[in-house]
């Protein structure tokens, strides 16, 4: 049965309520109730929408690739929570800052510890605002500043990593779109992840463009009022927790992290090798290392070192830092629930796909009929990317964001292509620049929100008063955002490799920060 028009009601009743109300559980929750209400048979009863909407929860629930993504989350949770608690991290990045020499010198160290913080963005925001404010107080560098760097190095890099709390849900959501387009591979979801990470231009050109405002140490726009006018920092409020200094802090902190990322590229590698068996002489050793890795159990690999890394987050901290059983239990619990809220999103925005797949309403099929003679697919990255950074700068949240675009987006991307001639495959510039379009433009909307979670963030670790931050980061963000659609999102639709964007790019922000970018007086006291 076709749906016509009605198809597109769910989506767009989520995304209507959250950008209205601000919220994205509830929203959700009534994309997917207007979803059972129209798949249900004409003379249904009032009980029969709500046993729709009961089944499309409980079914995202509990499918099997679905309980894996959760369990990596709960797993990671728990390991972050350990690693938070334990204070072998925050005792690490409080050494290395001892080392720093110079203003240049700080920011950098603050940017490059965002970094290595990648496996989680409330963890990063926590803890490079709460270690790095003694550092940025003593080389004078505002509040503001910090919290930029602190929220441009967040999101971002848990976006683009593999070992994140980001992943599982960024793979989940692909292979929902690629399963209602007719990909339904088992490894296709992590392949279109690992594709088009040189896709996501706004979160590799923001880091960019923090460490060439880092290293140059010029700024423009109210940033550069702000670091101009620097106050004294409060004093009322930065009370710092103190802890004895751990002897070899770097065991419990890196350690686990080096084990969750290891036993993740050997279950990849061994459930790979089982798939395809031997190398053909034909093809080259770097070719058949990925052959194996794309075609690897990703989601028992991430569930695997997930559990890996947690456990020897719990031997390290109870050997190296005295730990008690008890406060490592609770510890984990602590980090596995700070994963709920983001679990709940998850099981709805799963059911709002299997509404809108094709053996439902079949939403992207009917926009592709719709939109294959009036729209360019090569405008489709970049019109996602805009409506992207619309909806998560509205509601505040990437994460409710992507789970409403990314599954409608990748469908629509392979069957637009499809239908105006191309060959409708995952790996078509098409599909990976819009796919990396949706994180991007998730971020990108998230960074320049007030309302956003990780900005909220970031203005409170960092001690900076919360308009402040906003109002600073704003322009570097948009000025990044058309850097990517102007060599980012346009060109990638045209099949110019994205590294060639990337430099480019790259080299934009460079000549735009020397350009308009003023030297900071407080610098040339260095």
């Amino acid at each position: 049965m076709e749906y016509g028009a009605a198809s597109l009601l769910p989506p767009l009743v989520a995304i209507l309520l959250a950008i209205l109300t601000r919220q994205v559980v509830l929203p959700l929750l009534f994309g997917v109730g207007v979803g059972a209400f129209i798949l249900s048979p004409q003379d249904a009863t009032w009980a029969e929408p709500i046993s729709g909407l009961v089944i499309a929860i409980w079914n995202s629930v509990s499918d099997h690739d679905h309980l894996l993504a959760l369990a990596f989350s709960l797993l990671l949770g728990a390991m972050v929570g350990v690693l938070e608690a334990g204070g072998a991290m925050e005792d690490l990045v409080t050494k290395v800052a001892r080392r720093i020499k110079s203003r240049r010198g700080a920011q950098t160290m603050i940017a490059t510890t965002g970094l290595a913080v990648f496996f989680d963005d409330y963890a990063n925001t926590l803890l490079v605002g709460g270690t790095m404010r003694s550092t940025a107080d003593r080389y004078k560098i505002s509040r503001s500043k910090l919290a930029y760097l602190v929220d441009s190095t967040a999101a971002p890099v848990a976006g683009l990593s593999l070992i994140s709390t980001w992943a599982a849900t960024e793979i989940t959501y692909m292979s929902e779109g690629l399963s209602d387009a007719g990909i339904t591979t088992a490894s296709a979801g992590f392949e279109l992840f690992m594709q088009s990470i040189p896709y996501r231009f706004y979160p590799l050109l923001a880091l960019v463009m923090v460490f060439i405002i880092a290293r140059t140490d010029r700024d423009f726009g109210p940033m550069r009022k702000a670091e101009a006018n620097l106050e004294p920092p409060k004093t009322r409020n930065t009370k710092i927790r103190q802890r004895a200094e751990i002897r070899r802090s770097w065991i419990p902190t890196l350690v686990p992290i080096a084990t969750c990322i290891a036993t993740v590229l050997a279950v990849l590698a061994v459930t790979g090798y089982q798939e395809i068996g031997e190398r053909d002489p034909a093809i080259s050793f770097l070719r058949y290392f990925g052959l194996v890795i794309g075609n690897g159990q990703s989601y028992w690999a991430l569930v695997a070192g997930g559990g890996a890394g947690w456990l020897m987050s719990i031997v390290t901290h109870g050997w190296i830092c005295g730990s008690t059983p008890d406060f490592l239990a609770r510890s984990s619990v602590r980090g596995a629930w700070q994963m709920m809220p983001a679990i709940v999103i998850l099981w709805l925005a799963w059911s709002l796909s299997a509404m809108t797949g094709k053996d439902a309403l079949d939403t992207g099929g009917y926009l592709s009929s719709l939109l294959s003679d009036t729209l360019n697919p090569k405008l489709l990255p970049t019109c996602v990317f805009v409506i992207a950074g619309l909806m998560a700068f509205s509601t505040g949240t990437s994460w409710g964001t992507m789970g409403i675009l990314t599954p409608l987006s990748v469908t629509l991307a392979i069957k637009l292509d499809e239908a105006t001639g191309g060959a409708g495959l995952a790996d078509s510039s098409i599909c990976l620049a819009t796919c990396g379009s949706v994180l991007a433009g998730a971020i990108f909307g998230d960074h320049c929100s007030p309302i956003s979670d990780t900005t909220v963030l970031s203005s409170r670790a960092s001690e900076c008063d919360h308009v402040d931050h906003v109002r600073t980061q704003l322009p570097y963000a948009l000025v990044v955002a058309v850097v990517c659609i102007l060599l980012g999102t346009l060109p990638a639709a045209w099949g110019v490799s994205p590294w060639i964007s990337l430099a480019v790019g790259s080299i934009t922000l460079i000549a735009i920060v020397r350009w308009i970018g003023k030297p900071n007086v407080v610098a040339e006291l260095d």
